[in-house]
């Protein structure tokens, strides 16, 4: 699922200039030194990747590390693709949503599938991926 996300994640940023990406709390998961506030802690946090809000990414086989702003100030962050909830284009009219279950990696590496509140039963499908447009 790590690849499938990878890829996702790989096509979205060849194609648009402005997208949002939900991530889950995870043990891995590191917000530089702001880390989850708040209701974070429970519901996660969204990221807004547009062309001014980051720098420095990096997509790895298992995770993106990337620096972003939050409130003026850059943050480093490291993101396990297993934390990585959904991914889309706007928050109010989508285009296209991709919706995954995060899954945090336990001790003995078992996986352990986490109930994500933004559930929209879509299970992981696509549900839609038009061009952006010129």
């Amino acid at each position: 699922m790590n690849q499938f996300r990878q890829n996702i994640f790989q096509e979205i940023l060849k194609n648009y200039e402005k997208f949002y990406v939900h991530l889950m709390p995870h043990p891995e998961l590191i917000i530089g030194v702001r880390g989850l506030l708040g209701d974070e802690n429970k519901n996660g946090l969204v990221l807004v990747f547009g062309p001014h809000s980051y720098d420095k990414l990096s997509l790895e086989s298992d995770c993106i590390t990337v620096n972003m702003k939050f409130s003026g100030s850059w943050e480093s962050l490291y993101i396990p693709l297993n934390a990585v909830s959904a991914i889309f284009n706007d928050p109010v009219k989508p285009e296209f949503m991709f919706s995954f279950k995060p899954v945090v990696r336990t001790e003995g590496s078992e996986e352990t599938v986490m109930d994500d509140p933004a559930d929209n039963d879509s299970g992981g499908k696509i549900l839609e991926f038009p061009k952006r447009k010129n």
